[in-house]
C-alpha cells in the first residue's frame, strides 16, 4: 500500500500575487484631461469605452475608460477602486476614431471633443441637481367611461382611446411632446370627456407616459416627379456620397426627407434629423411621429439633461433603427449603422458652432461621418450657401436635385418694395407704411393672417441723449444696451451679450438733459403701434424673449396656426422653415438693418432671410404677397429678392470673391483671446502673432492683427483676434499641440476657430 505524502511545512514556496484588472480612466483634470489608473476589485466588468465613476483628490468625477489590462497586484502602490458603472460601451472604437479625426481638423484636443460630443455631466465632476416640485397640469379620464361620439375628430378620439390604454391619464406636458397639441386636450376638456387639473410634479421623476401614445398613423402622400427623382438621386449616390437637395419654400423637401427615412427604417439603419434653431423642431418632430410613431426622438439644449443621456443610451442600445431629430450637437449620438443625414436649412450659420472650442461646422461633421462610416447626406435649402453651392458636381463631391415646384401649385409670392423716402417726401414719419397699414388693416376682414420681420427684439434699439449724442453702454461690454417694455408701459434696458439690466433713466447721466429718448425700434415698439393704431387686430409677438421653455416655439405656433393671431411679429426666427398655410402676407420692416452689415457674407445671408421669409406667404390654397420697407431700394440684394433669381445671385458673388481671393476660393482661420485685463490679453495676443507669424509666412499665409475684437468687451472680459488668411484647401500653419496655450498668461483664454463664418 502506498503511503501518501506529506507536505512539507519547513518551506514556503512563494505564491504568485493575485492578479488585478487594472484601467485608464480619461478625466477632467487639466486642460486636456489626464489619464489615470484605477482598478477593478468590484468585479463591475469594466471594459474600453465604459463610462465609470472614480475619486480623485476626494471628489467623485466621471471619466471615460480608455484601457484595460490585467497586471500582478503589487500592494505597496494600492490603486483605487472604480467606484460604479456608468454606461457599458458608451463609446465605441469607430466613432471615438472618427472624433479624434474631428479634434484635429478643429485644432482642440481630443478630450474637450468627445466632453463636447458627449451628454451635458458625463464627464467631469457630477453636479447633483436638486429636485423642484411645481405645479403642472395632469389630464385624465373622468370617473364614467367616456362615450365617443361619432363625429368626434381623429386625433381627440385618439388621444381619449391612447389615455384608456395607458392608465387613463398623463402629464399634458408629455401629451404636447407625443404630438397631441394643447388645443386637442382643450377641446375634450369643453366636450367633457376629459379632466385637466393642476397637481405637484417633479423635474426628476419620470414621465408616466412617453412617445409610445404615438402611433405610426399618417401614410405616404404621393410623390410629384420631381420628388421622385430626387429620391433616387440620392438612392444612387455611392455610400460616403452626398445630395444638395435645392428646393424652393412649399416644394415638399420634408416629405422627401421622410420618405428617404423610411427606406433606411426598413433597411435597418439610423436616420438623423437636424435643423439649425429649436424653434423648427415642433413641426418636425410632429410630422415624424406620424409617421414613424415611437421611433422619433429628440436631442438638442431644449431638452433637460435626463432626456439627452435618454436619447444616447437608446443610440447605443436601439433594438430597432431610430429617427432623431435634433440640432447641430445631435451628430454625435452614436448611432449605428447610420443610414442618412439631413441637414435641413442647410445655409444656416447656426450649425456652426463658434463658442466655446470645438468650433465645428455639423455639415463638414456629417461628410466625414459618412465617408468613414458609411450612410449618405441630404443637405437640403431653398438657398444653399456658396460654400455647399460650389461643392456641386463635377468640380466637388455633392450631386444637385431640384424641386422648382410648391406642392399647392401656386406660384412663388409676388415682392413689393416700399421705399421708405418716399414715405418721408410725404410727411409720413411713422415706422410702418401707409401701405402696409392698410392691407395688414384687411386681414381680419379676408379670414388671412401675416408674419412681419423685425431684424431686433426688444422695445428700442437703443437710448440715446440728442442733446449731447451720449448713448447708454452696457458696464461690462461694448454694446448698447436695448430697450425693453410691458404693456403696462414699464420700460428697462438689457444687454443682449452679458444679460444685464438697468432701469431707464428720464435724464442724461451726462450732460443731465431731459432729451433723452430711445432710437430704432425693435419687436414690442412694433408691437405697440400695432396695437394702438390697427384697432382689433390680434397680435402674438415671436422672439427669444416670448419662447422661452422647451414649449414656448410650439405654443405659440399652436396659437397663430389655430387662428387665434392675425399677426405674427418677430425676429429672424420667423423665417425659418415653419409652415404656415394660412399666411398670404410676409412683411419686412427696416430691411436696411440686414444689408449694411460690415461683413462679408451680408449680402448673402440678407438674401437669404429675405427669401426664406417672402416664402413663408401663399403656402396655402391662397396666393401670397411680400413687401419689404427699405431706404435702399437700389442695393443689389434688394433687386435680386424681386427677380427672385438667387442662382444668378450666386454667380455674381463667386465670381467676386474668386477675383478678390476670398472665401470660400481661399481658407480663414480666427484667433480669439479673452481675459479680464485688457492690457494682459493685448500682450498675449501679441505674443501668439510672433508664435504663428514665421509658419505663415513659409506656408504663404497672410496673418493680420492682433487688433481688438468688434465687440472688444463681453461680460467684463477684454477682446482680442488674430485672422489668418491663406490658399484654398491648404492646410492651417498652427502648431501642434498645445504649444499655443502653454505659454499664456493667467486668465487668458484661446479658442482656435478654423473656416470661421464670422470674420
Amino acid at each position: 500500500m502506498n503511503a501518501t505524502p506529506i507536505a512539507d511545512f519547513s518551506k514556503n514556496p512563494v505564491r504568485p500575487p493575485p492578479v488585478l484588472v487594472v484601467v485608464d480612466v480619461w478625466v477632467e483634470a487639466g486642460r486636456d484631461g489626464r489619464t489615470f489608473t484605477y482598478c477593478d476589485q468590484k468585479q463591475l466588468n469594466v471594459r474600453l469605452g465604459d463610462l465609470v465613476q472614480v475619486s480623485l483628490r476626494g471628489r467623485r468625477i466621471q471619466g471615460l475608460v480608455t484601457a484595460c489590462r490585467t497586471q500582478p497586484e503589487d500592494a505597496s502602490r494600492p490603486l483605487q477602486p472604480v467606484d460604479a458603472l456608468l454606461q457599458s460601451a458608451a463609446v465605441g472604437q469607430a466613432w471615438r476614431l472618427w472624433l479624434e479625426e474631428m479634434a484635429q481638423r478643429c485644432h482642440t484636443s481630443p478630450f474637450r471633443m468627445l466632453k463636447a460630443a458627449l451628454p451635458p455631466g458625463w464627464l467631469g465632476q457630477r453636479v447633483v441637481t436638486t429636485v423642484k416640485e411645481r405645479k403642472l397640469w395632469w389630464v385624465s379620464l373622468p370617473d364614467s367611461t367616456p362615450h365617443l361620439d361619432a363625429d368626434l375628430p381623429a386625433r381627440q378620439a385618439c388621444l381619449v382611446s391612447k389615455l384608456q390604454e395607458f392608465g387613463g391619464g398623463a402629464w399634458q406636458r408629455d401629451l404636447v411632446a407625443a404630438g397631441f397639441q394643447s388645443g386637442i386636450v382643450q377641446a375634450l376638456v369643453r366636450r367633457e370627456l376629459l379632466v385637466r387639473e393642476l397637481r405637484l410634479a417633479s423635474d426628476a421623476q419620470p414621465s408616466p407616459v412617453s412617445v409610445n401614445l404615438v402611433d405610426a398613423t399618417e401614410a405616404p402622400r404621393t410623390l410629384n416627379s420631381e420628388q421622385r427623382v430626387a429620391i433616387e438621386t440620392l438612392q444612387n449616390q455611392p455610400e460616403g456620397g452626398g445630395v444638395l437637395l435645392w428646393g424652393i419654400t412649399g416644394s415638399g423637401k420634408t416629405e422627401v426627407y421622410l420618405q428617404l427615412a423610411a427606406d433606411e427604417l426598413a433597411a435597418g439603419r439610423h436616420v438623423l434629423l437636424l435643423t439649425p434653431e429649436i424653434g423648427l423642431i415642433p413641426q418636425l418632430v410632429d410630422r415624424c411621429r406620424r409617421r414613424f410613431g415611437s421611433r422619433v426622438l429628440e436631442y438638442h439644449s431644449g431638452c433637460k439633461e435626463r432626456e439627452r443621456v435618454h436619447t444616447w443610451r437608446n443610440s447605443l442600445e436601439a433594438e430597432e433603427p431610430l429617427v432623431i431629430v435634433g440640432t447641430r450637437s445631435a451628430i454625435f449620438l452614436p448611432l449605428s449603422p447610420l443610414g442618412l443625414i439631413v441637414l435641413d436649412e442647410e445655409h444656416d450659420s447656426s450649425y456652426k458652432q463658434e463658442s466655446p472650442m470645438p468650433c465645428y461646422h455639423a455639415r463638414d461633421l456629417a461628410m466625414a461621418r459618412v465617408q468613414r462610416e458609411g450612410g449618405r447626406v441630404l443637405l437640403g435649402s431653398a438657398t444653399p450657401s456658396l460654400e455647399t453651392w460650389i461643392q456641386l458636381a463635377p468640380e466637388g463631391p455633392l450631386a444637385l436635385a431640384r424641386l422648382q415646384q410648391r406642392i399647392s401649385h401656386q406660384p412663388l409670392p409676388p415682392v413689393q418694395i416700399i421705399d421708405m423716402r418716399h414715405e418721408l417726401a410725404d410727411g409720413h414719419r411713422r415706422l410702418i407704411s401707409r401701405a402696409l397699414m392698410d392691407r395688414l388693416s384687411k386681414l381680419p376682414e379676408q379670414g388671412e393672417q401675416a408674419v412681419v420681420l423685425v431684424p431686433r427684439r426688444g422695445y428700442s434699439t437703443f437710448l440715446s441723449c440728442r442733446s449731447c449724442g451720449e448713448v447708454t453702454q452696457c458696464p461690462h461690454c461694448d454694446v448698447a444696451l436695448t430697450v425693453h417694455g410691458k404693456s403696462t408701459g414699464h420700460q428697462w434696458l438689457r444687454c443682449h451679450w452679458c444679460d444685464y439690466r438697468a432701469p431707464v433713466t428720464t435724464n442724461c447721466g451726462h450732460c443731465g438733459s431731459s432729451a433723452f429718448k430711445p432710437f430704432g425700434a425693435g419687436t414690442q415698439r412694433v408691437l405697440e403701434q400695432l396695437e394702438s393704431e390697427l384697432e382689433g387686430l390680434r397680435l402674438l409677438r415671436f422672439d427669444r424673449d416670448t419662447t422661452g421653455g422647451r414649449d414656448g416655439h410650439r405654443r405659440l405656433l399652436e396659437q397663430f396656426a389655430a387662428g387665434e393671431a392675425d399677426v405674427l411679429v418677430g425676429t429672424q426666427m420667423l423665417a425659418k422653415g415653419m409652415d404656415l398655410p394660412s399666411v398670404t402676407l410676409a412683411a419686412v420692416l427696416a430691411a436696411d438693418g440686414l444689408l449694411h452689415r460690415p461683413d462679408l457674407r451680408a449680402g448673402e445671408q440678407a438674401l437669404q432671410l429675405l427669401l426664406q421669409l417672402a416664402g413663408r406667404a401663399g403656402r396655402g390654397e391662397r396666393p401670397g404677397q411680400v413687401l419689404v420697407q427699405t431706404y435702399s431700394p437700389d442695393h443689389p440684394v434688394i433687386l435680386h429678392l424681386v427677380d427672385g433669381r438667387y442662382e444668378r445671385f450666386l454667380e455674381e458673388e463667386a465670381r467676386e470673391r474668386r477675383e478678390a481671393g476670398l472665401v470660400p476660393y481661399a481658407r480663414a482661420c480666427v484667433l480669439r483671446l479673452s481675459g479680464t485685463s485688457a492690457s494682459t490679453t493685448a500682450t498675449a495676443a501679441a505674443v501668439v502673432a510672433e508664435q504663428l507669424r514665421p509658419g505663415c509666412k513659409d506656408a504663404g499665409w497672410q496673418l493680420i492683427g492682433p487688433a481688438p475684437a468688434p465687440v472688444a468687451r463681453v461680460a467684463g472680459r477684454s477682446r482680442w483676434q488674430l485672422l489668418m488668411h491663406g490658399p484654398q484647401a491648404s492646410a492651417l500653419p498652427l502648431p501642434s499641440g498645445s504649444s499655443l496655450w502653454d505659454g499664456l498668461p493667467s486668465g487668458v483664454s484661446l479658442a482656435v476657430d478654423p473656416d470661421p463664418l464670422q470674420l
